[in-house]
């Protein structure tokens, strides 16, 4: 698991009684208080390119330690000890994960230790959401709809009380954000939907039909006709130089727009074939060579 230096300031970061805040507020965003409980203004987060790979740091006076990374669709098996992250005897511990702007993320603390307490931060650690008892039992739980892309989001684990330590389970469930109208999926390609446009003529746009029934390996769109393929979509790969090869081949002089969107990532590619000419026989096809990663 990647793992990341993370330092915190000793003013503040924790209160010695973390408030117990009604359900609403796990969707609320909440600026970080300066006198009150809240750990946002004590944490200061290494970007992710500059922190990943660090080893365990030394700890120097309690104040150096280590961030985790949790994945959309993992469950960490954890403990608070005393060699965590800490500030006036409260432990904690930090793991990063990727979020897409527009995905939903649901973070779930659980523990028959405590009383489980949980933050998720901003990429910006000024802002902040917490929760206490939102999850089943005494469970925390958050969901929110994250607003950018960004690896530097942030779940922080906690017991409500300080000083206490022990096992706990903290799970990440990501669903990503609905697809905009006219894009469609195809089970061949379970990772990616699509949208098509073809344009016949200049301001005259048809939404490509997404045919079910289509070679091997390909999406077949048509376009003027309900049942003529005027487009095959292929997702190579991976390919040598590791990346997913989206390629198109289309059978129509018509102009047409293609957009691809990885669903795990939130990555969107677009492409455009421009209209051939009266008579022109050449009907362009394409092939990103470096358009996604698996």
């Amino acid at each position: 698991m990647e793992r990341r230096i993370l330092k915190t300031l000793v003013a503040g970061a924790l209160a010695a009684a973390l408030p117990a805040l009604p359900a609403a507020a796990a969707s609320d965003r909440v600026p970080a208080p300066s006198t009150t409980a809240g750990m946002s203004t004590q944490i200061k987060l290494l970007p992710r390119a500059t922190a990943g790979g660090l080893q365990l740091a030394p700890k120097a006076d309690g104040l150096d330690c280590v961030a985790q990374v949790i994945e959309c669709g993992q469950t960490v098996l954890s403990d608070i000890t005393t060699q965590d992250c800490e500030d006036r005897g409260t432990y904690f511990d930090v793991f990063y994960f990727d979020g897409v702007a527009g995905e939903t993320v649901t973070a779930t603390m659980s523990s028959t230790a405590f009383d489980p307490y949980l933050y998720l931060f901003y990429p910006d650690p000024t802002v902040f959401l917490m929760d206490d008892n939102s999850g089943p039992g005494n469970a925390a739980r958050i969901v929110h709809t994250l607003e950018e892309t960004s690896q530097d989001w942030s779940l922080s684990p906690t017991p409500f009380d300080p000083g206490v330590t022990g096992p706990y389970t903290l799970t990440l469930e990501c669903a990503a954000a609905p697809p905009g109208p006219g894009f469609f999926t195809d089970p061949q390609f379970s990772d990616f939907r699509f949208k098509v446009e073809i344009e016949p003529t200049p301001g005259d746009v048809i939404d490509g039909i997404h045919l079910t029934d289509c070679q091997e390996d390909t999406v077949c769109v048509a376009g003027a006709l309900p049942d003529r393929p005027e487009l095959y979509i292929r997702i190579l790969g991976p390919r040598p130089n590791g990346y997913l090869w989206p390629t198109l081949v289309r059978f129509t002089p018509s102009k047409v727009t293609v957009q691809i969107q990885q669903i795990s990532t939130g990555d969107l590619q677009t492409y455009e074939l421009d209209a051939v000419g009266p008579g022109d026989e050449n009907l362009s096809g394409l092939q990103d060579r470096t358009g996604f990663l698996p």
